[in-house]
């Protein structure tokens, strides 16, 4: 009696290898790498726009405290009688103003 060659012989562990075959029509080989390049791009899009998201919070908050810092910095060198509108005003002035343009980016953005 001969033996299909695609059957495990006595102790084997699993098929033989030629045994293994996907179930349905044949595949294309260059369809396959259309598909995984299409599965990577995507998977490349997701991380680049989760990194995107992080890098504008940080930068949010970061903006929001030196604004903070800076409007502090104003309201104490006007307290004691020091030039509070050049350096600590207009910091916290173009800080704010980067950290709106910023905000109203990140919100037309996610629509």
């Amino acid at each position: 009696m001969t033996e299909d060659p695609d059957e495990p012989l006595e102790g084997d562990i699993g098929p033989a290898a030629g045994a293994v075959r996907p179930a349905g029509p044949e595949t294309d080989p260059a369809e396959d790498m259309r598909r995984y390049a299409a599965e990577r791009e995507e998977r490349r899009r997701r991380t680049n726009a989760l990194s995107g998201r992080v890098a504008a919070v940080l930068c949010a908050a970061l903006l929001a405290y030196l604004t903070y810092d800076a409007v502090r910095a104003a309201i104490d060198h006007h307290a004691h009688g020091r030039n509070w509108i050049y350096p600590p005003g207009v910091v916290a002035a173009a800080c704010a103003v980067t950290l709106a343009a910023l905000l109203t980016w990140a919100v037309r953005r996610v629509k």
